[in-house]
């Protein structure tokens, strides 16, 4: 089937949204996420951040202090989202009221992207609905309150594809270069991204110029035929050289850190031995025994001490991302069949209407955000009628390819690392977009000789549904992390409703190691300090690897009087987690008379 560009151009003349619709619709969308905003002010889960938040935290303070490039630590993952965080910490202090406002604003622009995305295909009421769409779903308005980069990714792959599409329409050799500098920021906010860059490649091929035929024709003839050859190849080449200079900073940056040029951290062989080892047959969420704690600087700091124990010399960087991309690779090549299993597993999650675990539960955030309660959840309606969308845009025009590239890469990054629905989120405004274009295509086909496809695709759409339902309840939803909640409450400083729902949770969960910590935590700064030393002992018998656990009963030991027994548990804490607040502790401890 032809492409219908002219066609497609001609009705985005013919039907032009008026700007007061526009404008209202950008404004009902914003309004939504600072709603969200003033609930996220007052919800506990907003002063107990996940890992990567945390890391993320501190990079962001390093960058506004000058010391962004220095420590491994904050080369171990991507640094495009800590470099902006340090800007921002920079001009207003560290704020994460006007983080979350500017995030707000830049998802606002994320549903603009989607409409001028459906402009750009001669489809602008299909745009329309697809901002409608994005502007509601659940899990865009949760992460504009969230210390993540996923704002910024599904924003950047809105306006990748918006820019591909109308870069094809152009003869501008500076276009192409800048969109290749586009390409190579992208990587800098997630690596994964790099994928889009090499698929930018292949643009050229989908180019409307005059001399690039955009359709199956007659044979140009030799010359003709050579000059789009040509016109391909050089517009290929500025796409390369952009992206070569926009990662350059990058590679200069790890090389001044640690003698690495490569412009991508050094934690891809790390990630691939968390999923792929003997140890973790299902390629599941992984932390091998050596590592203390799920925070990216403990998983850099105990993979790099391992590996340098293995080898028997310290490790630089690189060195140590090598030895275990190694490790990983040796696995993969002699476990192919577990391999494949694990890949189809999280693939399915793709699919599934579950939210899949990730530092921020939508389930979890429903209970403390109005907003988010009365929003469905959106995985199985947006991906039910954003791939039947995309099929059907697929019969109509051979632009489907830009369309599909984020979906595409949000799936691999799923099927090949994390299945975390955080992963998914990224392919979010593309669906909602195909979601709007499936919408627009049922309407105008039930007014034309067409309108057989209407059926064929509200079969396809619930098909996928109906899998996303059933692969749901085969995996249920990810359980209440209680003790988020509760430690949540006590760095609020309400510590007696922190006290009170831990009572609750550890009378259901007798064996929930965290619940027992903060409850030995709440005993005592009530000055409870017996009580608070019998449930952190029970609290280090589940989890005796809890450097916080440790440290707050040697606080609780040395104020019952107990110094050597506070000392021995200080040192503990500092062996799993060298902390200077842990040094500062046993100091105090050992002046203590």
């Amino acid at each position: 089937m032809t492409v219908m560009v002219e066609a497609t151009s001609s009705r985005s003349n013919a039907e032009r949204l008026k700007p007061i619709l526009i404008f209202g619709l950008m404004a009902a969308v914003l309004a939504l996420r600072i709603l969200q905003l003033f609930s996220a002010v007052s919800s506990p889960l907003s002063y107990q951040p996940g890992p990567d938040e945390d890391y993320y935290l501190r990079f962001g303070e390093a960058v506004a202090a000058g010391l962004g490039g220095v420590s491994p630590e904050f080369n171990f993952m991507d640094p495009g989202y800590g470099y902006l965080l340090g800007a921002l910490f920079k001009l207003f202090g560290v704020n994460l009221f006007a983080v979350y406002l500017l995030q707000a604003l830049l998802d606002t622009a994320t549903a603009y992207g989607v409409l001028v995305i459906g402009r750009l295909l001669g489809r602008p009421r299909a745009g329309l609905y697809g901002a409608i769409l994005y502007g509601v779903t659940s899990t865009a308005i949760m992460f504009c309150t969230t210390l993540l980069k996923e704002i910024c990714v599904a924003s950047y792959v809105t306006w990748w594809v918006a820019g591909a599409l109308a870069l094809i329409r152009s003869e501008r050799k500076l276009a192409w270069l800048a969109f290749g500098v586009l390409c190579g920021l992208g990587v800098a906010l997630r690596s994964t991204l790099l994928a889009l860059g090499l698929l930018a490649l292949l643009l050229p091929g989908l180019s409307q110029s005059p001399s690039v035929p955009s359709a199956p024709g007659p044979d140009p003839g030799p010359g003709r035929g050579s000059g789009a050859w040509r016109s391909r190849t050089m517009a290929a080449a500025l796409i390369a050289c952009g992206m070569l200079l926009s990662l350059l900073p990058w590679a200069l940056r790890n090389f001044h850190a640690y003698g690495g040029l490569s412009p991508l951290p050094h934690n891809g062989g790390i990630v691939l031995h968390q999923i792929y080892n003997e140890q973790n047959p299902e390629s599941g969420i992984w932390i091998p025994p050596f590592v203390n704690y799920s925070h990216p600087s403990e998983i850099w700091r105990g993979y790099a001490a391992e590996a340098s124990r293995r080898q028997g010399r310290a490790l630089s960087p690189p060195e140590v991302d090598r030895y275990w991309r190694q490790q990983a690779l040796i696995y993969m090549k002699d476990h192919p069949a577990e391999v494949l299993r694990g890949v189809l597993h999280k693939s399915l999650a793709f699919l599934s209407a579950t939210e899949v675990p990730n530092n921020r539960f939508s389930a979890e955030e429903r209970l403390f955000s109005p907003v988010l309660a009365l929003l469905p959840a959106p995985a199985t309606w947006l991906l039910a009628l954003g791939l039947a969308g995309l099929v059907w845009l697929a019969l109509e025009d051979r632009r489907w390819l830009i369309i599909a590239a984020p979906i595409f890469i949000a799936w691999l990054t799923m099927a090949v690392f994390w299945a975390e629905d955080r992963f998914r989120f990224h392919a979010t405004p593309l669906l909602a977009l195909c979601s709007g274009l499936w919408i627009d295509s049922a309407v105008r086909h039930l007014k034309d000789h067409r309108r057989w496809q209407v059926p064929v695709f509200a079969l396809l759409a619930a098909l996928i549904a109906g899998v996303s339902l059933y692969l749901g309840s085969q995996n249920p939803p990810p359980a209440i992390r209680w003790d988020h909640i509760v430690w949540g409450y006590i760095k609020m400083g309400e510590i007696p409703r922190a006290r009170e729902l831990a009572q609750r949770i550890a009378q259901e969960q007798p064996d929930n190691g965290p619940i027992l910590e903060a409850l030995g935590y709440t005993a005592a700064a009530n000055r409870q300090y017996e009580e608070a030393a019998q449930d952190l002992e029970r609290a280090i018998a589940l989890r005796p690897r809890s450097h916080v656990a440790h440290s707050n009963l040697a606080r609780a030991y040395l104020a019952l009087g107990r110094r050597t027994d506070a000392e021995q548990e200080a040192k503990i804490a500092i062996d799993l987690y060298p902390s200077p607040d842990y040094q500062a502790l046993l100091s105090q401890i050992e002046a203590t008379p």
